[in-house]
């Protein structure tokens, strides 16, 4: 794949296109998801990166659609804090420990819905869910070690995206390699390289799709059955093998997407996530207090490397050999997470009707209104194993169900088919509820 520059005006185009249509208002959709935490498996979770202790409530007192407004002095004096290698640390630690379990906006797509927005150019959202599953031999670091005992060991985090709360429509694989910060360089900045699967790994994961908690155990069976590896029956628990898998064995099992990187920085810039400074429901119906509402501040936020004008790549799997112009943010919270994904056509430019000077891309997806997908966490993940051995069972992963209400949208194990069905006409009958049909 090759990175391609975009015309500044172009860039600065897309900007004013992407602000504007964040200014429509659509009244409140407020609902209480308040249910219990239970766990799919007897195993007792690891939660040694997963429960760091902030000063933030969990999604089941959250509302996902509201945030607290936005204070740019607030944010100076919390970005200046991180000055220390062990707060530079902590961050690391907690972006990684959100950065795992499942995901689902079935409840912004009803929002959608009863307001009469459909998904392109109805100005609503795709039903989408994102499955984040971490490498498990990295989940097991020991709570006493100092992040620059082990500041050098990255994050891989395999990705899958599906809609309509069906695994068996994946519609992009990814894996993540999320690096720790270099303070030492006086970088604060995790930076997230993202890649494509080989065809051979995807085409496994896909067979597995409905099953991400042994992703991993495919990845390690695909890389050991190949000519790369080397090895007769490497154990998992070596830790000299294990650096050759990581330092080698998934490098051939993937390619990097050149200039997709992501840059989380917990100095981030206000400016470039709008979305954090507008409310799209008005501010007038919601029924959440203040205390209800999600505090920017206390979310982890990212960009892309390649900045505004955003990177062009070859689409795989959504439109093969097209090229697209990405444009990504992101906003994580503990128990939400919000893609604000939009694809262009750089190949088709035309002159805007209303203002000659003016050159404007067509969508290929995401939000026309700048609008991000607001996901609400499912489940987390946790290493099934006590102890770490010498099985590839030990790269087996259990689930935590921390949503009961979304639990539905894991898959067929998760729901009857007559709930399947009721889920799926209840968007429609929202729509219809508005005399769109």
């Amino acid at each position: 794949m090759q990175f391609l520059s975009v015309p500044h005006s172009v860039t600065l185009l897309l900007v004013g296109i992407i602000c504007n249509r964040e200014n429509v208002n659509v009244s409140a959709f407020s609902r209480s998801i308040g249910s219990p935490i239970r766990s799919r498996m007897k195993s007792t979770p690891d939660r040694t990166l997963m429960q760091l202790q902030t000063p933030h409530q969990s999604c089941h007192h959250l509302s996902p659609f509201k945030l607290k407004p936005l204070s740019i002095v607030a944010l100076s004096d919390y970005a200046s804090s991180y000055s220390s290698e062990k707060e530079v640390g902590d961050y690391f630690e907690q972006l990684i420990s959100r950065f795992q379990g499942d995901f689902d906006n079935y409840n912004q797509v009803i929002q959608d819905r009863h307001h009469g927005l459909t998904p392109g150019e109805g100005g609503g959202h795709e039903h989408i869910h994102c499955t984040l599953v971490p490498c498990p031999r990295q989940l097991k670091h020991n709570s006493s070690e100092s992040f620059s005992s082990r500041k050098h060991q990255d994050q891989w985090v395999l990705a899958a995206f599906y809609f309509n709360g069906n695994p068996q429509q994946i519609f992009r694989f990814r894996m993540y390699r999320l690096i720790p910060p270099e303070f030492e360089q006086g970088k604060s900045t995790v930076r997230m390289i993202l890649h494509t699967l080989s065809p051979e790994l995807e085409g496994k994961l896909r067979k597995n799709s409905d099953d991400p908690c042994k992703w991993w155990v495919d990845v390690w069976d695909i890389w050991v059955g190949s000519r790369e590896c080397n090895l007769h029956q490497p154990e998992v628990e070596s830790d000299e093998i294990w650096k050759l898998f990581q330092s080698t064995g998934l490098q051939s099992l993937v390619s990097s997407l050149p200039g997709c990187d992501v840059l989380w920085n917990p100095k981030w810039d206000p400016s470039k996530h709008s979305y954090l400074c507008k409310d799209e429901n008005g501010g007038t119906e919601s029924t959440a207090d203040d205390g209800d509402a999600l505090d920017p501040l206390l979310g982890c936020h990212a960009t892309m490397e390649a900045g505004s004008k955003g990177a062009i790549v070859d689409s795989i799997s959504m439109i093969p050999g097209k090229r697209i112009l990405v444009k990504d943010e992101l906003s994580l919270w503990d128990d939400n997470f919000w893609i604000n994904d939009r694809g262009y056509d750089p190949d088709v430019a035309e002159i805007d009707a209303n203002d000659s000077s003016t050159i404007v891309m067509p969508y290929i997806y995401g939000n026309r209104r700048g609008v991000p997908y607001k996901l609400e966490r499912v489940t987390r993940m946790f290493s099934a194993k006590a102890n770490y051995d010498k099985t590839i069972q030990s790269l087996s992963l259990g689930i935590e169900i921390i949503n009961e209400d979304l639990e539905w949208t894991l898959g067929d194990k998760y729901r009857t088919e007559m709930l399947f069905r009721n889920k799926m006409k209840a968007v429609h009958s929202a729509l219809e509820s508005k005399g769109f049909d």
